[in-house]
């Protein structure tokens, strides 16, 4: 059977791109026997390592039944499984079918069964690793989180998965990734362009902007060229020598200033650049973001990977999210949590689209539909509000040193902050 006649034996429309693709790959594969996510006793045991309570059982049943009684469907299930955790190269699920003419509310419990099949092959990967099992079932939790929190969210209450949601899995089964507490995190290099000092006698740090990044008047980056006025911002240069490094500072507050600086390498030292080791952080659905528990999961992040990656000279974490927009402070209270965090980093400004990780927050893909989003949250009326009035959206990007993290709750980085800081007037 062709991806097509699949889908058209399920009532589903003809696939043109993302279903087709690396069909005869994984169908060269399909095993005569019972698929192991539809095995009883794997789901039943993957489900408690993800801490599903046996509420779900019924609907996990009931279709892990349906789709070893369909071929269609279990052919189309092995290529999702075989896609997801098994295929050489990632392969991300995008915009497949919901299944509701054959699975009817139960369609995205098909994708949550082959979600649950994640947890052997994190437990693989943190054995290779050398990571504790305990903290390969801790970061399985993910799964459930992204049922509860994101699609039972849109979905009256329904178990089931978002295929945005199933790509994520992957990455725990080959990086050096982990939760730990609130947060997650992986050992990679960092891909961000900007380039951090530290002044050698105070210890104030400044960001640098990369080079060739256009900047509005206010500060701030943007995907769209039609955001820029005519004769307004600026362009940034870069440069780094022996003796010093000169470019356009980067407020850490999360905007850009037209303001060009030469820093002496003999008072300042290089401290994060671009491909440095850093711990890039993922911000997890499933609770609030209390500055104790961000604080924690920092301390618990730099000490964890000290111990299980000792030669990696790691110095910073690095994220950037809708989480980390500057908007927030603004938005929100400034006693909310969020804020109480964003003032502890170092915020930089990203390119935006104005609609940048909202999707999180409304579960609403595009621009979002003022008629239609959800009020549920204070959070999302305050958004809401702000756009409606004529706001343009942007997310952000932080940092924050290793050395900086016993400082965690002194805002480090702002405290004292000004262009002219004594330290720049070389």
């Amino acid at each position: 059977m062709t991806a097509n006649d699949v889908l058209h034996a399920l009532g589903e429309a003809a696939d043109t791109g993302n279903v087709i693709q690396s069909w005869n790959d994984s169908q060269a594969l399909l095993p005569k026997g019972p698929l192991a996510p539809l095995r009883e006793a794997n789901w039943r045991a993957w489900r408690e390592v993800c801490t599903f309570g046996d509420e779900v059982d019924g609907p996990l049943a009931r279709t892990a039944a349906k789709i070893a009684g369909n071929e269609a469907l279990r052919r189309l299930f092995w290529h999702l499984y075989w896609r997801l955790l098994l295929s050489p190269t990632a392969q991300p699920i995008a915009d497949w079918p919901k299944l509701e003419k054959v699975l009817g509310e139960e369609g995205g419990v098909f994708y949550l069964l082959a979600a649950l099949a994640v947890v052997p092959r994190i437990e693989a990967n943190y054995a290779r690793l050398g990571f504790p099992l305990a903290n390969a079932h801790f970061t399985c939790q993910q799964v459930r989180h992204f049922c509860d929190d994101n699609y039972r969210r849109g979905n009256q209450g329904r178990i089931g998965l978002y295929d945005s949601n199933i790509n994520w899995l992957r990455n725990y089964t080959e990086r050096r990734y982990v939760r730990l507490g609130r947060l997650e995190y992986w050992l990679d290099p960092t891909p961000q362009n900007y380039t951090v000092f530290r002044h050698r006698r105070t210890g104030r740090v400044v960001a640098l902007a990369a080079p060739g990044q256009r900047f509005d008047a206010d500060g701030y980056l943007h995907t769209d060229s039609a955001r820029y006025r005519e004769g307004e911002g600026w362009t940034t240069t870069f440069a780094l020598d022996e003796t010093s490094a000169t470019g356009y500072l980067l407020d850490p507050r999360g905007m850009g200033l037209d303001r060009q600086v030469t820093l002496s390498l003999a008072d300042w030292e290089c401290v994060l650049k671009k491909g440095d080791p850093v711990l890039q952080m993922h911000i997890p659905s499933g609770g609030g973001m209390g500055p104790e528990a961000c604080r924690d999961s920092l301390l618990e992040a730099r000490d964890f990977f000290r111990q299980y990656c000792p030669n990696e000279p790691v110095r910073a974490v690095t994220c950037a999210s809708w989480i980390f927009s500057n908007l927030l402070e603004t938005i929100l209270p400034e006693d909310a949590n969020l804020n109480c965090f964003l003032r502890e980093l170092y915020l930089e400004p990203r390119p935006a689209s104005g609609n940048d990780g909202l999707w999180f927050v409304f579960l609403q893909r595009g621009p979002i539909d003022f008629a239609t989003a959800p009020r549920e949250t204070s959070l999302q009326r305050r958004i809401l509000a702000f756009l409606e009035a004529g706001g343009h959206w942007r997310h952000g990007g932080m940092f924050i040193l290793f050395d900086d993290l016993d400082r965690y709750g002194s805002q480090v980085y702002r405290g004292g902050w000004s262009p002219d800081l004594p330290e720049l007037r070389g």
